[in-house]
């Protein structure tokens, strides 16, 4: 009996090891688009002659489909028996509406293509959506908690440098070649990149799932669901109050970013793509830091550290307009953009019910989304009124109201507590090398 259990854990061990490595690769070809496309396209928008508004929908459209489509999302992924096959399919629908983008500046209707770009940005996010939920579930189901913040942590350092590559790649490209080949490069480049993601994808061997049996139930009691949980929903409560109120903050400031480059300091497209280079850098090598913090500290404390960052940044962003002020603030925030996007995924499971947690997943995305849909429209009449910086600063104060509400329901002391003694014990601990922290790697 030894013996087959011996092996039985051998061989998921090296499950394991195959499912990160194919996650990994799948994370890196699919971040070629994060990096080509994402921070360009509202550049792209203006190009083709859209309005400030047009800029705001950039961010408002795909906001506004996922808020509609996660919940029915979840229940699709909830009835499958393969949330891998899901994602798939998906994954390869959503991806390959890039050619269509890429088609945008062929239109013979000039006033129309802005509007054009924006309806392909919503229709991407329809199978989108439903690839985020079953790929969540996914990593949720294939990594255990204990190994789930180190491995998702380095995942997080070997996709980030795909993206800064890609974006430093994509600016040099937008410059070097004529308009609209330019863009139509950065699209075809970034669907073939997303193929060979698909093939990664593919070859993740996914534990056993029981699918939920279709059963009629109220769009207000699958919302209701994860707060009322007696286990999970308190924490869940305040982690989704705060963490809408922060991505508030973020949609508030979005826009601004982009007109700031453009109309203000009529930045060059290599100009755009360093600065994507400079906060990249530091998330890449910032990664596995707070894979080790995490793991000593709680990842509940590198969450709320980053918060008490990304409240600030906006006004401390907007106080300097020359490139060298703006990459030395990039660089610094990619730190806490590291932390916080790995620290945002782990906490999302572990706040929700696994059995529950497709649906749990819907619900923290349907209001995350839904600042999306609000937060731009508003950045845009604060810019219109105010300018940039009036926007940078309403921002602040949202991302503050959110970080506050973190902080006082887990303690101020305890967890930046936490932090202090966990950091100090990082640096004077820089060689980890002992097997046994380095898990399944």
């Amino acid at each position: 009996m030894s013996g087959k259990a011996t092996q039985k854990q051998q061989e998921k061990r090296q499950n394991l090891k195959w499912n990160f490595r194919m996650s990994t690769l799948d994370g890196m070809f699919a971040n070629v688009g994060m990096g080509m496309v994402t921070p360009f396209l509202a550049v792209y928008a203006m190009a083709l002659g859209g309005s400030n508004q047009a800029v705001g929908l950039i961010t408002a459209m795909p906001a506004l489909v996922n808020t509609l489509m996660y919940l029915p999302a979840a229940s699709i992924v909830e009835q499958r028996s393969s949330r891998l096959k899901i994602a798939t399919k998906t994954h390869f629908l959503g991806k390959s509406v890039y050619i269509l983008m890429a088609l945008v500046p062929f239109l013979p209707w000039p006033n129309l293509r802005a509007g054009a770009l924006i309806t392909l940005i919503g229709l991407q996010t329809i199978p989108t959506v439903i690839t985020m939920v079953a790929w969540t579930a996914l990593m949720g189901d294939t990594f255990p908690r204990e190994e789930r913040a180190h491995l998702l942590a380095l995942r997080g350092m070997y996709t980030s440098l795909v993206t800064l590559v890609s974006s430093l790649l994509a600016g040099v490209l937008l410059d070097w070649i004529v308009y609209p080949m330019n863009y139509v490069t950065l699209f075809v480049i970034s669907y073939g990149a997303s193929l060979l993601s698909l093939f990664f994808l593919s070859k993740m061997k996914e534990p056993p799932v029981v699918p939920v049996k279709p059963v009629s139930t109220s769009l207000g009691k699958r919302i209701k669901r994860p707060f009322a949980d007696p286990e999970y929903g308190p924490k869940f409560r305040v982690f989704v109050i705060s963490a809408a109120l922060v991505h508030l903050g973020i949609n508030l400031a979005v826009p601004a970013y982009s007109i700031m480059y453009v109309r203000d300091l009529g930045l060059s497209n290599a100009a755009i793509g360093s600065l994507s280079l400079a906060g990249g850098l530091t998330a890449v090598l910032a990664y596995p830091m707070w894979g080790v913090v995490s793991r000593k500290a709680g990842e509940a404390a590198v969450y709320a550290l980053s918060l008490i960052a990304f409240a600030v940044y906006p006004v401390v962003y907007g106080l300097h307009g020359s490139l060298v002020y703006l990459l030395i603030m990039k660089a610094a925030m990619g730190v806490f953009d590291a932390g916080f996007a790995f620290t945002l995924f782990n906490l999302t499971l572990e706040y929700v019910n696994p059995e529950d947690s497709a649906n749990g997943i819907a619900v923290f995305n349907v209001l995350i989304n839904a600042t999306g849909i609000i937060g731009p429209p508003i950045a845009a009449l604060v810019i219109s009124q105010k300018g940039v910086m009036g926007a940078y600063i309403v921002s602040t104060i949202v991302r503050t109201a959110g970080c506050v509400i973190f902080l006082k329901a887990f303690g101020i002391q305890q967890t930046l507590g936490k932090m202090h003694r966990a950091l100090r014990l990082s640096l004077s601990r820089r060689r980890i090398t002992k097997k046994e922290t380095r898990g399944v790697l």
